[in-house]
């Protein structure tokens, strides 16, 4: 049942990473934004009117187990770095996959002013994520940063 699942998701990486084939064979990243729809709810009386939405890319989260139990779970199985190391201005947050999985992992792509997300199955050739954050002269993560975060899966 493994070789069905892992031959499954390999299209969706390859779909995932078609906007640079280059870094289809080392390479993950999250799209640097997400277009959402959304339909408000009007009260009796108004009428509502539709829009689309452009959100920047804010950060991930890392979570192991099945992703459809994972993603109406109210607590999902989320992985800490397993190293976090001040440069300068920025927060480099770094997840380590040296040995065999027991459970498979997914990346979730979080974008900002936004519940919605995107998910992928992490391959397993991937041995390490890197996601870089823009920090204040304190050190503390900048909610709105003038640069994006910068995430590299390996």
């Amino acid at each position: 049942m493994r070789p069905i699942l892992v031959m499954a998701t390999l299209p969706l990486v390859a779909a995932f990473l078609q906007a640079d084939p280059a870094l289809a064979a080392t390479e993950l990243r999250c799209p640097p934004s997400l277009t959402v729809q959304a339909q408000p709810e009007a009260p009796g009386g108004w009428s509502p009117y539709p829009a689309k939405d452009l959100h920047s890319f804010a950060g991930i989260t890392l979570i192991e187990g099945d992703r459809a139990s994972q993603m109406v779970s109210d607590a999902p199985a989320s992985l800490a770095p397993d190293r976090e190391v001040k440069r300068g201005r920025s927060l480099v947050q770094a997840w380590e996959f040296a040995g065999a999985r027991r459970e498979p992992v997914f990346l979730l792509c979080r974008y900002r002013n936004t519940r919605a997300t995107l998910a992928i199955d992490l391959p397993r050739e991937i041995r390490r994520c890197t996601l870089t954050l823009e920090t204040d002269l304190r050190g503390a993560v900048v909610e709105e940063p003038k640069n994006a975060p910068q995430l590299a899966c390996r």
